[in-house]
């Protein structure tokens, strides 16, 4: 119980205790005083000692409700002393019995008032008993709040740690396909092209030295060496074309391509627009950028019936973001948080972007995406 709670408590036992020494008249002030202070000692007691004792509780029930009886006045104000000390601290599968005993005794120590005792009486205990049971639950509520917001929070680090750890196995993966990729190359230069040059240096030393004795035979070896170093060099092309990727495979995710599709199935007119030193970004963000927009337009021509969309990039050091707007009719709320919507700020957020809706001018789609680009200093 808090200090506040405490002498508002003790509060409404002093006063109508004080109060009703000038209303009534008794036989013995002192026995009366003796009667109310015993009756704040059962009180006292109960606040520091007997606390989740129900029997107590009762005892100091029963003896407010003796005093009320036989004292009359305004003493039945005491009985909102003890509702405030205990229906939101005890257990609730007893709470109500209790309330219904203090009740009932409530009535039965008015039975020599008025009849507007009676109704002001059980109009004020109904009333505070509801307050308290609704500052109860507001109290409750709040709990499970604070708990689902660290619960939420708790998961929401757990979410960024696990999306860095699958950032940096991306990362490590890359790295590892590109050592293993580097590897096999090297492997290939070393077994192949590195034993036929060294082959055609020991074959040009070898005819550079009978080439003045024996003529006719040191140009023919350098004739061979001739015809070996065309093969060398066409080995040479072949490795280089198996690093770059074929065009099929670099333009399969291609907002170009993409463009291009929607323009001829749909005929929508789309405009790209672009800011900043463009810079090649890694296939897993080229993958997000191509299906946002997929998304976005595709959104645009089924709901919004647009017939234009407007497509811009801007480059920045660390980021790229995407704005996509289109003319058509502006979706409501719940078309905004669709389905197709979900999976855009879910691929977003995978990789530490985030995702936003304006309905402002346009219905505008922006992505933003870190680049993880490693800055030179100059």
């Amino acid at each position: 119980m808090t200090q506040l709670s405490s002498l508002t408590r003790y509060l409404l036992i002093l006063i109508p205790a004080i109060a009703s020494m000038y209303i009534e008249s008794y036989s013995s002030n002192g026995m009366y005083v003796f009667l109310i202070l015993i009756f704040i000692w059962i009180a006292e007691l109960r606040r520091k000692i007997f606390s989740k004792s129900a029997w107590t509780l009762l005892l100091e029930i029963g003896f407010s409700g003796w005093m009320s009886y036989h004292y009359d006045g305004i003493l039945f104000i005491t009985f909102y002393s003890t509702l405030i000390s205990y229906v939101t601290t005890v257990n609730s599968h007893i709470r109500y019995y209790i309330v219904s005993i203090h009740l009932i005794l409530l009535n039965i120590s008015l039975h020599n008032q008025s009849s507007s005792y009676y109704l002001i009486a059980n109009l004020i205990f109904i009333s505070l008993t509801l307050l308290l049971l609704q500052m109860l639950q507001t109290v409750q509520n709040k709990e499970e709040i604070e708990l689902l917001y660290d619960r939420l929070r708790r998961q929401h680090y757990e979410l960024d740690e696990a999306r860095a750890q699958l950032m940096d196995y991306a990362r490590k993966v890359e790295n590892i396909a590109q050592t293993d990729e580097r590897n096999r190359i090297s492997r290939d230069i070393h077994d192949d092209l590195g034993h036929k040059l060294i082959r055609l240096k020991m074959m040009m030393e070898a005819s550079l030295q009978i080439l003045p004795t024996q003529h006719k035979k040191g140009v023919d070896m350098l004739m061979s060496v001739r015809d070996q170093l065309t093969e060398s060099m066409e080995l040479l092309r072949s490795t280089v074309r198996r690093l770059k990727p074929d065009e099929e495979t670099l333009q399969t995710y291609s907002l170009e391509r993409l463009i291009e599709g929607l323009t001829a199935d749909n005929g929508i007119s789309i405009e790209v627009e672009m800011q900043g030193m463009p810079y090649v970004l890694y296939p897993s963000l080229e993958f997000i950028l191509y299906r946002n927009a997929q998304e976005a337009i595709t959104n645009a021509i089924r709901h919004g019936s647009a017939t234009q969309v407007l497509i811009q990039l801007t480059y920045e050091p660390k980021q790229i973001t995407m704005c996509i707007s289109n003319n058509g009719k502006r979706p409501n709320e719940r078309s905004v948080n669709g389905l197709g919507m979900s999976g855009m700020e879910e691929r977003s957020k995978l990789i530490g972007g985030q995702l936003t809706v304006s309905v402002e001018d346009r219905f505008t789609v922006t992505t933003v995406l870190p680049t993880f680009r490693q800055i030179e200093s100059i």
